[in-house]
C-alpha cells in the first residue's frame, strides 16, 4: 500500500484548499456522516476521541453530537484546516463541559499517549499518505483497553474513468492516478495490527461533473491535486492534456461526466499485544 506521495506537498495543498474547502467537500461531509452511522450498532461509550486528519471538522462535529459527554481531540497536518476545525467544534465554556482540542500534527507521530483514546477515528485521510500501516500503528499506539478503532479511506476503484481515458489517451499518463489498495488488501493491513474483531466493507460513490475542468477544479479544492493526482507541467499536465480529456472523456445522456468514488471503512477492537498481557492488560470486549 505504500505510495510516492510527497507529504510535504499534501499539506500544502490542504493548507491552500482550507478556505473554500466547504464548498468543494461534499463527498467528505457524505462518507463522514456514514462512517458516524456505524457507531449507531456498536455498544461504546468513550470518554476520550480522536479524529485524526480532521480537515475542517465535519467528523468531529458528528461525533460530537453523538458522544456529548466524551472529550474530543482532533489533529490535522494542515494549519489552516486545523484552524478551520477548532472554529466548527467550539470549546468548552464552562469547567465542568468536556474537553475539545485541536492540534497540528502528523498522523504518522502522533502527539499524544499511548492508550488514551477509547474511539480513534478518522475520515479519508489514509490515502494521503506514503505509508499507511504507520499511520494505522498509530492509531493502535493511541487505543485504549476496550477501545475501537474507526476509519475511512479510498478504495481501488476510486477515479476508474479518469485512469482509464488517460490510459487511452498514452499508456503512461495511466499512472497519473495514485493506485489505491482494495479490500482485501485493507483487511490484510487491519489484521496485522494487535487488534481483534477487524471488520472492512466498501461504498460507491458516483458524482457528475459538467466537464473535466469542473473535476479538475473539484479534486484541486478538496486538496486532492498533491496527492490522488500527479499534475505535472501545470493542471492535469497542461492545456493539451486536459483538452485530449474532454474528447475523450465518456459522457452520458445529459452531456456530463462521472467520477467514482469507491471508499472502504475499516474498523476494529483493542486486542492487547504480548507485554500488555504479560502486564495483566486486558480488554473486555463489548457484548
Amino acid at each position: 500500500m505504500e505510495s510516492h506521495i510527497n507529504q510535504p506537498m499534501v499539506a500544502r495543498a490542504f493548507n491552500s484548499a482550507a478556505a473554500d474547502y466547504a464548498h468543494y467537500a461534499a463527498l467528505q461531509r457524505e462518507v463522514a456522516r456514514r462512517l458516524d452511522g456505524h457507531l449507531a450498532f456498536t455498544k461504546i461509550s468513550p470518554k476520550r476521541i480522536i479524529d485524526i486528519g480532521c480537515g475542517t471538522g465535519f467528523l468531529a462535529a458528528c461525533l460530537r453530537a453523538r458522544f456529548p459527554k466524551a472529550d474530543l481531540l482532533a489533529l490535522d497536518i494542515a494549519p489552516a484546516m486545523a484552524a478551520a476545525c477548532r472554529r466548527q467544534i467550539g470549546r468548552r465554556r464552562l469547567p465542568w463541559q468536556p474537553r475539545r482540542m485541536v492540534l497540528c500534527g502528523d498522523a504518522r507521530r502522533l502527539p499524544i499517549q499511548d492508550a488514551s483514546c477509547d474511539l480513534v477515528a478518522s475520515n479519508l485521510t489514509m490515502q494521503w499518505l506514503p505509508d499507511p500501516a504507520a499511520m494505522l500503528r498509530e492509531m493502535r499506539r493511541v487505543l485504549a483497553p476496550d477501545g475501537l478503532l474507526l476509519f475511512s479511506t479510498f478504495g481501488r476503484n476510486t477515479l476508474c474513468e479518469l485512469r482509464q481515458t488517460l490510459a487511452a489517451i498514452a499508456p503512461e499518463h495511466a499512472g497519473r492516478v495514485l493506485p489505491f489498495p482494495d479490500v482485501m488488501s485493507l483487511g490484510d493491513l487491519l489484521s496485522q495490527q494487535a487488534v481483534q474483531l477487524p471488520v472492512t466493507d466498501c461504498d460507491r460513490l458516483v458524482l457528475t461533473y459538467a466537464d473535466t475542468t469542473a473535476l479538475v477544479r473539484e479534486l484541486k479544492g478538496m486538496g486532492a491535486s498533491a496527492s490522488a493526482i500527479r499534475f505535472r507541467g501545470g493542471g492535469l499536465g497542461g492545456r493539451k492534456l486536459l483538452r485530449q480529456l474532454e474528447a475523450r472523456y465518456p459522457k452520458n445522456s445529459e452531456r456530463r461526466i462521472a467520477a467514482s468514488f469507491e471508499v472502504l471503512y475499516g474498523q476494529a477492537w483493542h486486542k492487547p499485544a504480548p507485554a500488555e498481557q504479560r502486564a495483566g492488560v486486558i480488554p473486555i470486549l463489548p457484548a
